[in-house]
């Protein structure tokens, strides 16, 4: 059997337990990066948009971040944020 020193253990723990956190955080990132900018989006751009359909977005928005580890359902989560603010946006000519 192969004895290891415990410094050697602990690096080869803490090696192979940051592999798996840093492949998360690389597979998440872009559905993080899309979250922030369609929350910018909403606060930016707010008078484009009835105040339900940004209460709809957000809460779609605020399930994304909760499903962050698992892509799949973050970018679903934020496809359905993008069709609740296409659903209820603004028509710029009735308001002229």
């Amino acid at each position: 059997m192969i004895k290891l020193k415990p410094f050697a253990l602990i690096t080869l723990l803490g090696i192979f337990g940051a592999a798996p956190a840093l492949a998360a955080v690389g597979v998440t990132d872009d559905c993080q990066e899309d979250i922030k900018d369609l929350e910018d989006k909403i606060r930016d751009d707010k008078e484009d948009y009835t105040a339900e359909s940004r209460r709809k977005a957000k809460t779609q928005l605020a399930a994304a971040k909760t499903n962050r580890l698992n892509p799949a359902k973050c970018r679903g989560n934020i496809m359905d944020a993008r069709k609740e603010l296409k659903q209820g946006k603004r028509d710029k000519n009735k308001e002229d």
